[in-house]
């Protein structure tokens, strides 16, 4: 039976892949990654030789035939996205429910690791028993009801950013949901990697100019955490 496994790669860091990883993308008749740029890299750093194709968002459809085909003739299929965990914020939720959805005899099998989300949660200093998760903000449309959307939830929010719209994301949170207590992780498990804690103003301060670099992921707290 084919075999599908959803496999993290590290998101800085090379240290923190894990030995499933590394078995499974050995072993692989096939991987599909984001980008068979930074995959081929990876790949090479392990010494490891496989053919890697191309599966993005954009490029779904034509690599899902090719996908179910290897699937069908009882093949494994290593997919991967360019860092962290496939189906968080990147691709792997539609092929996922369509490889399930074409012949209930694959298995998807997931393959955890490094994950931003999860790092950053291991780090901050804000209750997060319960929490909403909800990846990029939009760019353009419906940014603003986005981001008023939020104010309401009465828990904390965890969001991710690029480095080109941080300064603009930290000001419309400061606008639509007010002066909150943050948390924000910047190229976590790199060599720069950064955690910051305070008020919303004090990381639009922080984060400009030539610190509004990496990969950033943001914990809005419902509140300013009390003394003790």
């Amino acid at each position: 039976m084919g075999k599908l496994y959803m496999v993290a790669t590290p998101i800085g860091n090379l240290g923190d892949i894990t030995l499933r990883a590394l078995e499974a993308l050995k072993n692989a008749d096939a991987i599909f990654a984001e980008d068979t740029r930074v995959t081929k890299k990876l790949l090479a750093h392990f010494e490891i030789s496989q053919r890697v194709f191309t599966y993005s968002e954009h490029s779904h459809r034509a690599a899902l035939p090719a996908i179910l085909r290897l699937l069908s003739e009882g093949k494994s299929v290593a997919v991967v996205s360019d860092a962290g965990t496939p189906g968080i914020s990147d691709p792997g939720r539609r092929l996922i429910k369509e490889v399930a959805a074409r012949d209930s005899s694959f298995e998807i099998i997931p393959i955890p690791g490094p994950s931003a989300l999860s790092a950053i949660i291991s780090l901050s200093d804000i209750d997060l028993r319960a929490f909403s998760f909800f990846g990029f903000p939009p760019h353009k449309k419906g940014r603003e009801k986005f981001f008023r959307a939020l104010s309401p939830m009465g828990m904390p929010v965890i969001l991710f950013e690029s480095p080109h719209r941080i300064s603009r994301t930290l000001g419309d949170i400061e606008r639509f949901l007010g002066n909150r207590y943050i948390n924000i992780g910047r190229e976590l498990t790199k060599l720069h990697e950064e955690v910051f804690r305070g008020a919303v103003s004090e990381a639009k301060e922080c984060f400009s100019g030539s610190r509004a670099r990496g990969e950033f992921v943001i914990i809005i707290g419902d509140s300013f955490p009390s003394a003790g």
